[in-house]
């Protein structure tokens, strides 16, 4: 994969995530009041932006997992397939390899053709 297709690929789960992470962040507190918020039982002792901070954060990497996993899924069966090594770099006994023989083209076991 070259470097430009990763980054291209880092930036199509960054931002559709972020966006994500933007409006649940402003349907959630349009219901939810940060002072009113507790956890485990205690109410929250921050002020608001830091909950909000912390909120937005927390749908943002939501939103990167759900859109790093449609990615990772949409890959076509040559990338998954893909051997990262050269042909001449392949171990031995490798389908891929130059010197193999598929079943019934190569020498027979005789050493006739």
């Amino acid at each position: 994969m070259s470097s430009s297709s990763l980054s291209q690929r880092i930036l199509w789960v960054l931002w559709p995530s972020f966006l994500v992470a933007a409006v649940a962040e402003l349907f959630v507190f349009a219901v939810f009041d940060p002072v009113d918020l507790h956890l485990f039982g205690a109410p929250v002792a921050t002020g608001r932006m830091p909950v909000y901070t912390i909120g937005f954060f927390f749908f943002w990497v939501v939103g990167a997992v759900a859109a790093a996993l449609t990615v990772f899924l949409q890959r076509s069966p040559m990338e998954v397939n893909r051997c990262p090594l050269g042909a001449g770099d392949r171990p031995p006994g490798c389908p891929k390899r130059p010197d193999a023989h598929p079943a019934g083209a190569g020498p027979t076991a005789s050493g006739g053709p």
